[in-house]
């Protein structure tokens, strides 16, 4: 695949990515002999893929929601008000993650970069997330290099633990392989995972579909518009992702307010989560270290004396 076959597809007509749609999965449960589930999360672009299946592939297919513990309550109950759902959940907390691993901020490449840079023995590891490889990639963005001498850690680790772990034991246990409502203009890991398997990974470790990988999030609402398919009511309230509620990736761009909307609507869970700690630093210490604006901020970068 190539970057220009997927801004041809992403330029299609609705009616033609349904179609896709209807393709990818016909073809991924007919080589998998309907050995497939749908990840479910509740959120807006799952209960497109999962509406899309059941309406045109298979009616019965199953769905999967892993509760972490830390999704909006909204979600968690429109979850429960659909339809074939089986619920798994992780086997450690978040606060445990947080403790041993840091803190998910900025977004899953960088905090692993950093991570990576603060803690590996490789020097070689460490000069590429500090310059880059030979082709530029797998850089520390400059503006948060100063995290890596942080009196905290940052980490990726929350995503592993608290969804592709559990997953992972489902599919294992199960037999049955992942259908996943992830989309290629979500992320650069996203689209490079795009750019390498298409839609349909049947590499042995990696068996997977990924059928909305050419729409885009217009596309979803087009499609909830259309057939006026329920929704989660949480986008009704100005929240425009869902997922853990403390999840502090992409927190940082300019008009994000996912901090504020939790503390106005849910006050203790706020407040629990704020106090978590690593290495004795709060994540509202933290927070405010990395200049992030959220309800208790100064709008001034924390400084810490040690």
């Amino acid at each position: 695949m190539i970057y220009e076959e997927l801004k041809y597809r992403q330029s299609w007509t609705l009616e033609q990515k349904i179609d896709h749609v209807v393709g990818v999965v016909s073809d991924f449960l007919t080589r998998l002999n309907n050995k497939a589930y749908i990840s479910f999360s509740g959120g807006k672009d799952s209960t497109v893929l999962l509406d899309i299946i059941r309406r045109f592939v298979n009616k019965d297919i199953l769905a999967v929601f892993c509760n972490t513990g830390n999704e909006y309550p909204e979600v968690v109950k429109f979850v429960r008000q659909t339809e074939n759902v089986k619920f798994i959940r992780p086997e450690i907390h978040i606060k445990q993650i947080i403790e041993k691993y840091g803190f998910p901020l900025i977004s899953k490449e960088q905090s692993q970069y950093i991570r990576q840079a603060k803690h590996t023995n490789s020097e070689k590891l460490r000069n590429i997330r500090l310059y880059g490889s030979i082709n530029g990639i797998g850089k520390i963005a400059e503006r948060w290099k100063f995290l890596i001498n942080a009196p905290f850690d940052v980490s990726e680790k929350c995503c592993y633990f608290l969804k592709k772990k559990p997953f992972d034991k489902f599919c294992k246990e199960s037999g049955l392989y992942p259908i996943i409502g992830t989309m290629a203009s979500e992320s650069r890991l996203r689209f490079q995972k795009w750019l390498k398997t298409g839609c349909n990974s049947f590499e042995t470790n990696l068996i997977a579909s990924y059928p909305l990988s050419i729409w885009t999030e217009n596309d979803i609402w087009a499609y909830i518009r259309r057939l006026n398919i329920p929704y989660c009511n949480i986008y009704d309230k100005d929240v425009a992702r869902t997922g853990c509620m403390v999840c502090g990736f992409g927190c940082h761009i300019k008009g994000d307010r996912r901090f504020y909307f939790l503390k106005e609507n849910n006050l203790k869970i706020y407040e629990h989560f704020m106090k978590m700690t690593n290495n004795g630093i709060s994540y509202k210490e933290a927070l405010q270290y990395c200049g992030i604006d959220f309800p208790d901020s100064t709008n001034k970068q924390m400084k810490f004396n040690f």
